[in-house]
């Protein structure tokens, strides 16, 4: 295929691209179809299942309903059957006539022990004529009732028929005891079999919503009993429900489907509520052996609701899931015609540059193929480095006095780059020393591809790597071509690199020393380069700087910072300062952040930025964190929280605390020694304690956790895996980075950017600390974006502890002091 911008057309090349360009867009429509006809599918078959097993459970409930009312009834229809009898043989009609002077008054309280108690209200017989014959109740006067529903009933069932079931009445309201009473009758007979009166059971409708407590129907759910006659006799429900308590008493609409006489005697079928018109699944059974239906109506509201909730979640995640998927095939297809431009550009060009490599190498190979062969095996192992096989110190040695004397003889420029990693030390810390290699040979390979074949890349060690520019156009000119050489080896080594499942991005700190300005000789010139790569690195890193005489002091004050740090911490030097932290809402204090300060007995204040570099890149990080937080669990023990309030003091915790040292076990001990509660500590960490090895940086952090030492994950938003982290780590604040807040101008990109943190940080139920509020106009827009924590100059500037007490002292209410008489002074 070749590239159509020379002139030489590409049918096949772009046939085969719209191709490739129709394979994923219909790969991305099958999938997504395939994705939302699953998600509907799950989403049916999940709906019919619950209804399924809920017309089950409803069938089973009023099954299990029905079984309990038939036994209960059938001991309240025994009591009356056998007392019935008992009443037959007294209550003659000469005998029942004497009765209407009330001589039997008293006679029921000898027969009721055999009558089931729980629920019991009276007991009462009536006679041939309606008139009260006797009562349980001793305030119940004599009264005629012949009006009375279940007395008409037994009054005129034909002579001859047996009576085989008990009457049930409508409910009636007691306006006494301000109560409901279900009543069960029954006929009493004379000797001869004519009619001698009544007999009646009143029990509270309580008794029978006993029977369905324990039975499973939701709290909108009910269980209820419903005569023939259409009348609700009883209704239970979960919790009080007054509008539904209503109907007891009353007739239900006709068209209720327990009402149909052509549907079966048990079903379970869909019903609007005729009581507040809500949509149930009613489960209903007409009983064999009285005339009542009992009847189970389930909220299809909440037998639905789980499945609604999980319908909801599907749809979200298979829209996610599109979305994603789309911006993945989109970009793919981008990449692929980006591609297919670039490899017909570079098709002619790398053409020809083969022709002109093979002719070059073949006049080369004639001439040096026999040596090569000979001396290779020896010149790897004596010169070259076994990791990144590059040239050793030796060889480097070698080759820069070749170069010396070479640019001594014919007077032209040379000049070497020393270059260092920029936090190589913390890539083996975290992801081990096994990616640490692989990320050298990585190196190794970009810088052999930066320079040019004359000069010279060799490894010196650990991170180190040395460029030797030969042949440079004079002394004045040297730097100015070194400076190009280091300029494309930071900017290739700029490029993001995959290793071992883990996306890195690299930079460098290069020295430059040019000869015979910087020196004259091989080590003179190595010495300088390395000084000026240590200026580099104090300029901010992933820069150059060439060597000036007064580097040399400025790497002997490092090394002497150095050793001061190492004696500040034992002696005395370190100290901590405190910048509150308060609700946005409120302004109340939600604790501090504890930061080291060190006043050095000659330079004074010297500040973190200067001092906390060194103090990682030695290893004395992790003694000062310890001291660190020693000096947090003292001021946290010797606080007067009774009349300050508890202090919540935030710590920033290192990587190679995590990494290395047992910080939950410092933690704890600090925190029994000074026996303060763990909950007043919070550990501050960033990602780069996590990238690496990242099981044991969830081991302990979950392990602090345990404790209840809270974790915020600080500077959030800056790093390149915040979100993965995020959702990873089990933590309980996050940490707005101030870079975001000081641009958050109304309506600007980053001021929505804080506010979709701030609404994921909700979502996942994080609280949100905004860092660096200078300004009330800040204040303003992070209450208006719902943030909850704020710390910064506009609120109060770290300050000691002392400081800290009047501050915190200054802003609690004063306690009412009641007024005292005044005292008169003796002169």
């Amino acid at each position: 295929m070749q590239d159509q911008a020379l002139g030489e057309p590409v049918p096949e090349g772009r046939a085969t691209l719209w191709g490739v360009l129709f394979v994923i867009a219909a790969f991305t429509i099958l999938v997504v179809s395939i994705t939302w006809l699953a998600a509907l599918n799950e989403i049916r078959h999940d709906r019919e299942s619950t209804d399924s097993v809920s017309r089950q459970q409803a069938a089973d409930l009023v099954r299990a309903f029905e079984a309990r009312l038939i036994d209960r009834m059938e001991r309240i229809n025994h009591a009356l059957v056998e007392m019935g009898d008992e009443l037959s043989w007294e209550l003659s009609a000469q005998e029942l006539m004497t009765a209407a002077r009330m001589p039997m008054r008293g006679r029921l309280s000898g027969l009721v022990h055999g009558i089931p108690q729980d629920g019991l209200i009276e007991v009462s017989i009536m006679d041939s004529s309606g008139l009260l014959v006797d009562s349980t109740l001793p305030e119940r006067e004599s009264e005629h009732r012949h009006g009375w529903e279940p007395f008409r009933v037994h009054r005129n069932r034909p002579a001859g028929i047996r009576e085989e079931r008990t009457f049930i009445a409508k409910p009636e309201f007691l306006p006494g005891p301000q109560r409901w009473s279900l009543t069960f009758t029954r006929r009493v007979n004379g000797p001869d079999g004519e009619f001698a009166g009544v007999l009646a059971f009143s029990y509270d409708p309580v008794l029978f919503t006993r029977l369905a407590g324990d039975l499973p129907i939701g709290e909108k759910g009910s269980v209820s009993i419903i005569g023939n006659d259409r009348v609700l006799r009883m209704l239970h429900t979960q919790r009080v429900d007054p509008l539904r308590r209503q109907w007891i008493g009353r007739e239900l609409p006709a068209d209720r489907p327990y009402f149909d006489p052509d549907r079966p005697a048990a079903d379970v079928v869909p019903i609007v509520s005729a009581i507040d018109q809500s949509r149930m699944l009613g489960a209903f059974r007409r009983m064999t052996h009285c005339p009542l239906i009992v009847a189970v109506h389930l909220s299809q509201e909440e037998i639905f609701a789980p499945v609604d909730e999980r319908a909801r979640f599907l749809i979200k995640t298979t829209g996610l899931f599109t979305g994603i998927l789309v911006l993945f095939t989109s970009g793919l297809a981008a990449l692929v015609l980006h591609l297919h431009r670039t490899r017909a550009a570079l098709g002619t060009a790398n053409r020809r540059l083969r022709e002109n490599e093979l002719e070059l190498e073949q006049r080369v190979a004639e001439r040096t193929d026999a040596l090569e062969r000979s001396n290779e095996h020896v010149q790897r192992l004596a010169y070259h480095d076994t990791l990144t096989g590059l040239p050793n110190r030796a060889l480097f040695a070698d080759r820069a006095a070749h170069a010396l004397h070479c640019a001594a003889a014919d007077g032209r420029g040379l000049a070497m780059l020393f270059l260092d990693l920029d936090h190589f030390k913390m890539v083996n810390d975290t992801l081990g020393h096994r990616t640490g290699d692989e990320l050298l040979v990585e190196v190794a390979g970009r810088l052999r591809g930066a320079i040019r074949p004359s000069d010279t890349v060799a490894r010196m060690g650990g991170d180190e790597f040395v460029i030797l520019a030969e042949g440079l156009a004079g002394t004045r000119e040297a730097a100015n071509e070194a400076a190009h050489r280091a300029e494309r080896i930071l900017e290739e080594l700029s490029r993001p690199m995959l290793l071992d499942g883990h996306t890195l991005h690299v930079s460098g700190s290069v020295g430059i020393a040019v000869y015979p300005d910087d020196g004259t000789d091989a080590a003179s010139l190595l010495k300088n380069a390395d000084t000026a790569m240590y200026a580099a690195k104090q300029a901010g890193r992933n820069t150059m700087r060439f060597f000036s005489p007064s580097m040399t002091r400025a790497a002997e004050q490092r090394l002497a910072l150095e050793h001061a740090l190492r004696k500040a911490i034992d002696a005395g030097e370190l100290s901590l300062v405190y910048q509150p932290k308060v609700s946005v809402a409120t302004g109340a204090l939600c604790g501090v952040e504890a930061l080291v300060r060190w006043r050095h007995p000659e330079r004074g204040w010297i500040p973190p930025v200067e001092f906390i570099p060194v103090a990682e890149e030695t290893g004395l990080i992790e003694p000062l964190g310890a001291w660190v937080l020693e000096e947090a669990c003292r001021t946290i023990a010797g606080w007067d929280a009774a009349r300050l309030g508890p202090l919540h003091v935030a710590v920033n915790v290192a990587a190679a605390q995590v990494n290395r040292g047992d910080l939950t076990g410092l933690i704890n001990s600090l925190t029994r020694r000074h026996r303060i509660d763990p909950t007043l500590l919070e550990a501050e960490i960033t990602e780069t304690a996590v990238i690496g090895d990242t099981a044991r940086a969830f081991t302990t952090l979950n392990s602090l956790r345990s404790l209840g030492v809270s974790v915020a994950l600080d500077d959030f938003g800056t790093g390149y895996s915040s979100l993965i982290y995020l959702r990873r780590l089990d933590i309980d604040t996050i940490k707005i980075d101030r870079s975001f807040l000081g641009d958050a101008q109304s309506g600007s990109r980053d001021a929505e950017i804080i506010r979709q943190m701030i609404k994921l940080a909700k979502t996942l139920q994080l609280s949100v600390v905004a860092e660096g509020v200078e300004t009330a106009d800040q204040v303003a827009f992070l209450k208006d974006a719902g943030c909850d924590i704020m710390q910064g100059y506009h609120i109060a500037r770290p300050m000691p502890l002392a400081d800290l007490r009047a501050w915190v002292a200054a802003r609690r209410p004063a306690p009412t002091v009641p007024e005292r008489p005044a005292l008169l002074a003796a002169s």
